[in-house]
Parts: structure tokens; sequence; C-alpha cells
């Protein structure tokens, strides 16, 4: 009898402890780096496996797991200096000689009176501009300028007529002989206050390689008024950022109505409704649609949830354009959602494109960069905490601006092997009791269960001694 109760005991004890400890599960590898500071780059897939948004269940261990002191901070960013410069430009009527784009295009020079200097002043003779006669192209003029020519931004009023522009695009030194440097298609378009613009023309030039630039529309340039023509130079001072980005896509949503709620008692609106869901709770700091080819120009919710039990809470509400350019389709441009780390979406469209589109919902996060004090114990693991209690313990970002406080350190960049543990190992995606919870409670109910046949037994064994 006492040998089954002390084996009772020891059961209950060691599921007790089981319990309690904390288990620390890899997620990445580091094998052998050939420095001691080292960093990596975290994108949104440590998020899968990670219960807190903001990576404080994140661990580093060497081979016999020990923890290593380190620290998470966003990558370098990508900083653009980008130069607007405004170009002098001028149409050209159909039929007009070689001279007459020289006479548009030529300066005027004025002597100053008072010091010795010559100034160089560019006008438009608008004697020479036949304004009855229709337009055949537009002479950009870049001779003044000293720098590359990166792109032209290109402005127009805009009707019915050319919200799209097919343009084709030449260069010359002496307004005669053209040589052809790119065909584009400029759009833009408006609704309810909200704006598709894309009128930028990729250049690409060198530094004073044309002197002039000819647009000529082949689309759209019916009665087209330019307003204005920019030269823009993008300069870039840090290098340059892959942007974290993936996509999800989504199924019709069972709820067919908008579900804004707008505090009147109005009907609820018929929408084209689709739902996703993601796995990782990584931060979005922007937000995509794909359409596909579906021509769309309308209004567009967007709405976000941490999980069914909650109401769905507006993130953006505007227009959304998704057209085709060209011979490509372009779309608007990302939307920020503050560092959202909802995993349910749902997006409302206008109900007419409910049988015809596929939305893809393309998410976009700023990686971090994981930077660790190695020891010559390797290989390393990027691991999780499953503890919630040793969250706010983790002293480690403390220990690690000590022992690099006054340094000047070269971090070498380092990559690591996914190791792929079942996710379901992780306390945010499989059941809410883990697997070491219900061994205790088998222990335990096993062990109540011999229990109560060892006191039956007695008391079986007590009644038979007293009968006789």
């Amino acid at each position: 009898m006492m040998r089954i109760k002390n084996y009772l005991l020891g059961s209950f004890l060691f599921s007790i402890n089981a319990v309690a400890t904390a288990e620390v599960i890899p997620v990445y590898q580091i094998d052998q780096p050939a420095a001691t500071y080292l960093q990596t780059t975290l994108t949104h897939d440590i998020y899968r496996y990670a219960a807190d948004s903001k990576l404080n269940d994140l661990v580093v261990t060497d081979e016999q797991g020990n923890k290593l002191p380190y620290r998470i901070g966003s990558t370098h960013q990508v900083r653009e200096q980008i130069q607007l410069s405004p170009l002098h430009f001028f149409p050209v009527a159909v039929g007009a000689p070689p001279e007459t784009l020289l006479a548009l295009s030529s300066a005027s020079i004025k002597l100053d009176a008072n010091e010795i200097s010559v100034s160089v002043e560019k006008t438009v003779n608008e004697q020479l501009l036949d304004k009855s006669a229709p337009i055949d192209f537009f002479v950009v003029d870049l001779s003044d300028t000293r720098t590359r020519a990166d792109k032209l931004i290109v402005d127009w009023q805009v009707n019915e007529t050319n919200q799209y522009l097919e343009v084709q695009v030449s260069g010359t030194n002496d307004l005669t002989n053209w040589s052809n440097i790119t065909q584009a298609t400029l759009a833009q378009m408006q609704k309810d206050g909200q704006k598709l613009a894309r009128n930028k023309i990729s250049l690409n030039l060198t530094e004073m390689q044309y002197a002039y630039v000819r647009l000529k529309f082949l689309r759209g340039g019916e009665k087209l008024q330019l307003t204005s023509i920019t030269l823009e130079n993008t300069d870039k001072v840090a290098a340059a950022l892959v942007v974290d980005s993936w996509k999800v896509s989504g199924e019709l949503a069972d709820e067919q109505k908008s579900v804004l709620h707008t505090g009147d008692r109005s009907p609820s609106v018929s929408v084209a409704a689709w739902e996703f869901s993601r796995d990782d709770i990584a931060p979005v700091s922007r937000l995509g649609i794909e359409l596909g080819s579906v021509m769309y120009g309308d209004a567009i919710r967007i709405f976000s949830r941490s999980s069914d039990k909650q109401a769905w809470q507006l993130v953006h509400q505007g227009i959304w354009f998704n057209a085709q350019v060209g011979s490509e389709w372009q779309q608007s441009d990302a939307i920020k959602v503050n560092n959202n780390t909802d995993t349910q979406w749902r997006i409302e469209l206008n109900e007419l494109i409910r049988t015809n589109a596929e939305p893809v919902l393309v998410f976009h996060h700023q990686p971090e960069t994981l930077q660790f004090i190695a020891n010559n114990s390797a290989p390393f693991k990027i691991a999780i905490e499953t503890d919630p209690t040793q969250y706010k313990q983790n002293t480690s970002a403390q220990v690690f601006s000590q022992l690099i406080s006054g340094k000047e350190i070269q971090w070498t960049q380092t990559n690591f092997t996914e190791l792929k543990p079942g996710i379901s190992s992780f306390a945010r995606h499989g059941l809410q009791v883990s697997w070491k919870t219900i061994l205790f409670w088998g222990f335990l109910i096993i062990a109540v269960g011999v229990l109560v046949l060892v006191a039956s037994r007695l008391v079986k064994q007590m009644s038979t001694e007293k009968a006789l």
C-alpha cells in the first residue's frame, strides 16, 4: 500500500514540474558564424510563431541552451532625396519646319550695362505659335539642365477624352534628328475628392545626353493642355531596404451587407465583401489590394479584428482604383494602417463586382534587425519562449546595452536556417490547454481512480474481517 502511495505522489509531483517548466522552441538556427557581434534580419515569418507582437517572447540560445544577450531594432531605412526642377516646354503644330523649332527655343542675350556679364534667358516667341493648327507634339527643353534626367512629371487638364495618355518620347541635340527614348502610358482619375495619378515618365538619361525631349501623344492628345512639366531626380542617401511583403487570399463573406454601423436606423447597404485570415501577428504598416484584371474605381471599406468574438473595426474608408494603364494594371497606393497586428480582415467593395473579382490583400511590414553577442558554443538558435510569465522578466536588452556601451562595434550580417517547427507546438495556434496540462490532469485522474480503487478494497477487506 505504501509503495502505491509513493508512486502516485511521485507521478503527481512530476506532472506539476512538467507543467511549471517553460519550453523554448527553436525557430531558426545559425551555424558556425565567423564573428562575435552578429546581426540578422527578421521578417514577418517570426510572427507566425510569436505570441507577443513586440517579440518579448523571443530568446537567443547557444548549443547548451544558455540564453544570450540580444536586442531588436528597426532596420536601416532608405532615405531618398528628391530634386524637382520645373522645365520650359512648348507645343509644336503639325507640319512645323525645324527652323520654327529653333526659333521657338532660341535664347535672347542680355548685356548688363553696369557689369561685364552676359545672361541668357529662354523665351517663347508667341508670334511663331500657330494656335489654329492642331498640335503635333511638345518639346521639353533640357539644355540648361546640367545633371542627369531620371523622370519627367507631366501634369495636364483632365477631361473624359484624356484621362489616359499614350506618349512616345524621343531626344535630340539639334531639333532635327530624334532618337527614341521610351514609350509610356499616363493616367489621371478622380472621384469624390480622391485621385489616382500615374504621370511620371522614366527617362534615365545621363548628364547632358540630350538637350531636348519630344513628347508625341499617340492617344488622348486631342485638345490636350499641359499645365506643367517637372524634372525629378532621386538620390539615395542610404542603402536600399527590401520591404517585407506577403499576400493573403480571402473568401466571399457570409454577410454581404455592410458591417459599418452608422448610428442611424437606415437599412444596411449591399456590398461585395471578402474576409481574410493571416497566420501571423506582424505589425502591418501598409496594406494593398490586388483586384487582378477587374476595372474598378469606386468606394472601399477595410475592417479588421483580432478574433471572432470582437466586432469589426473600420480601418480605412475611401476610393480604390484598379485600372489598365498601357499594358500594365495599376492600382491605388498602399494604405497606411499604423502597425496593425489583427489577424482577421474584411474588405467591402461595390456589389457589382461580387461575381467577377477575387481580391488579394498585400501586407507590408518593416523588417527588424536582431543583434546578439555570440560565444564559442555554436550553433545558435533563435527561439520562442512559451511561458508568458517570462516575457516581462527578460532583461536581455539591458544586459546587451551594458556589454556594448562605449565600444565601436562592426556588426557582421549573417543568415539563418529555418528549422520549421510544428506550428501546433505554439500556444497561439494550438490548443489553449497544452499537452503538459493534459498530461497533468491525466495523471491526476488516474491517481484518483487508483486511490478510489484501493479505498474500496480496504473497505471491503475491513467488512470481511468484521464478519469473521
